[in-house]
């Protein structure tokens, strides 16, 4: 890894848009001409069970699309933090969903957790599946990593081809986030 690639880690459970959220977020790299590789995997059960996604952005070419160090992480459940918390590298940061993972979990010293309420603030937009773009925001704006409007073009394709109706809460969702940091 080089000290300019950014290796990211996004994980919950099956439903909450892990998947969706990496998918933005690669998109949105692409679109502001970073290089980045993307890859996701999550549990045979699907909604419910365990997934994440893993996207390293680099202005230099990616040498390996494995990553087992992320220096940047955005988790949304208890057991993904439990799980992966000890594999972030000292001094990242880590965008959790505070609504879900209990604040007693996070005192784990040597890196900038910033939590977010994410899923009761997207239930009160109406939606609870936002939480993952809300928490992508704040990610976005504590780490500078892309501008917004990279974001905002990447959720144009995500959402293209199957679920052009949910861009617009989506793209709400997002500056939602991006405005609480």
């Amino acid at each position: 890894m080089s000290d300019k690639e950014t290796n990211i880690l996004i994980a919950g459970f099956g439903g909450q848009g892990v998947i969706l959220a990496g998918n933005v977020l690669a998109y949105a790299c692409i679109d502001a001409g970073k290089n980045v590789c993307a890859m996701a995997s999550y549990g045979a059960e699907v909604r419910g069970g365990t997934a994440k996604a893993l996207i390293s952005i680099s202005d230099e070419e990616i040498d390996s699309p494995i990553i087992t160090r992320p220096n940047l992480a955005m988790i949304m459940n208890a057991p993904s933090y439990i799980k992966y918390i000890d594999t972030i590298l000292p001094g990242s940061v880590v965008i959790i969903n505070s609504s879900i993972i209990e604040t007693s979990l996070t005192k784990k010293s040597g890196l900038d957790i910033v939590g977010v309420d994410a899923t009761n603030l997207a239930i009160r937009m109406g939606n609870i599946k936002v939480a993952n773009i809300i928490m992508l925001g704040a990610m976005l704006k504590k780490t500078g990593i892309l501008q917004p409007q990279a974001v905002v073009d990447g959720m144009k394709r995500a959402f293209y081809k199957t679920k052009r109706g949910l861009y617009y809460i989506n793209e709400s969702a997002f500056r939602m986030g991006f405005e609480l940091i």
